[in-house]
């Protein structure tokens, strides 16, 4: 059994010695909650990749609003882009936990692009499956429902950051908070949508915690609807 890459991290799909350089050029740096990795309209002067914690990417309105983009956990790789472009900073980086950082300085990014191929292609593939993952968001948004697309976020969670507990379980830990910013909707209203995913038999709510209990029919009933199965991590069976 195994698993397709992560979306949000290149560095596993590497070649070991390729994947062995990146990590002795990286320096490590730590980040308390609330505190921003980089704020929008900086210069963009290296890439992260997280060992411990979370960070989101976020807009603010004039009037203080959050625009939730995209949660990052463990493993996961961002700021990259910038460095491509040589453009500011698009958003802002915000830790959510305490965070223990990888980070890569622009110079070396850059040596990494021009020496190592392996290293640019897993770079552009990233790219593409965010850029994807884009584009359904903007059409569910458009065109599903608001259970429809928390179903959806649970279950590429699910399989994107999921933990299992003693018996195996899959949960995820997350805030109903979190999971309005991630949809654009208030506490209340994830809650009602919560409680009819439970209704579906999909999940069960333990603990503080979201129990995917038929992750598999949540892919049968849901992740068809807008073609997004190729950027979701699936399992595979095979040696």
């Amino acid at each position: 059994m195994k698993t397709i890459p992560h979306m949000h991290d290149f560095t596993s799909g590497l070649p070991d010695p390729v994947r062995a350089e990146v990590e002795s050029r990286c320096r490590q740096r730590r980040v308390c909650a609330g505190e921003s990795v980089y704020i929008q309209g900086d210069l963009a002067t290296e890439m992260y990749q997280l060992i411990t914690g979370s960070v989101k990417l976020c807009n603010y309105s004039f009037d203080g609003r959050e625009f939730l983009g995209l949660e990052f956990r463990a493993g996961d790789c961002f700021g990259e882009m910038g460095l491509i472009d040589g453009l500011a900073r698009v958003s802002h980086a915000v830790a959510t936990t305490d965070c223990l950082l990888k980070v890569l300085a622009k110079q070396d990014f850059e040596h990494f692009l021009l020496v190592y191929p392996e290293f640019a292609q897993q770079v552009m593939l990233m790219l593409c499956h965010r850029a994807r993952y884009a584009y359904g968001m903007l059409a569910e948004a458009g065109g599903l429902n608001l259970r429809q697309r928390l179903a959806l976020q649970l279950f590429r969670l699910g399989h994107s950051h999921g933990c299992r507990d003693g018996t195996g379980d899959l949960y995820i830990s997350m805030s109903q908070e979190e999971l309005g910013r991630m949809v654009g909707a208030s506490r209340q209203t994830i809650n009602k949508c919560l409680q009819e995913l439970v209704k579906e038999g999909c999940i069960e709510l333990r603990y503080g915690k979201i129990y995917l209990v038929d992750i598999e029919g949540m892919q049968e009933r849901y992740e068809h609807l807008m073609g997004l199965e190729q950027i979701a991590a699936s399992y595979e069976t095979g040696a």
